[in-house]
């Protein structure tokens, strides 16, 4: 039954803008679950969900890349985690400096990356530029990338 009700956590959440634990929960008891709110608290946590800023600027739930397997996102979020070294934006731009070298795998472990409202990346040797959609999205977007470095705001 967790097995199930986690599969179908996960589901929700792929194919829905899920902004709450009670938005989820009522996901859930539309499919047939009856969960309490704790319950819900602690499929969240045991499956890694984070919130993300959507593109449309509301904080959606995703599930974090573990890191500790070797999917293509445990790898991406690895690179990131071993190369960058700083974080600075303005307007739509994101400026991320890397240890030498590092610019071009963490441009491509970016753009393997589900970040919403990113446009695409240009790698030096050291330093990347991320383009973003809309300039409201780009302090979503730092955090996102910051919570997968679990470096905070």
């Amino acid at each position: 039954m967790k097995e199930e009700r986690q599969a179908r956590i996960l589901n929700i959440i792929s194919t829905k803008q899920i902004e709450t634990q009670e938005q989820l929960a009522e996901q859930l008891a539309a499919s047939g679950y009856q969960v309490t709110q704790a319950t819900v608290s602690r499929d969240v946590k045991e499956l890694g969900l984070i919130k993300f800023t959507a593109k449309s600027g509301k904080q959606s739930y995703m599930q974090a890349p573990s890191i500790g397997g070797d999917s293509k996102a445990d790898r991406a979020v690895r690179i990131l985690r071993n190369s960058i070294i700083s974080l600075d934006h303005t307007a739509n731009f994101i400026v991320v400096k890397t240890h030498p070298g590092g610019g071009n795998a963490v441009a491509a472990a970016l753009d393997s990356l589900p970040l919403a409202g990113v446009m695409g990346t240009i790698a030096g040797d050291d330093t990347i530029l991320i383009i973003n959609r809309e300039i409201a999205a780009t302090p979503g977007i730092v955090l996102h990338i910051r919570q997968l470095l679990n470096i905070g705001t």
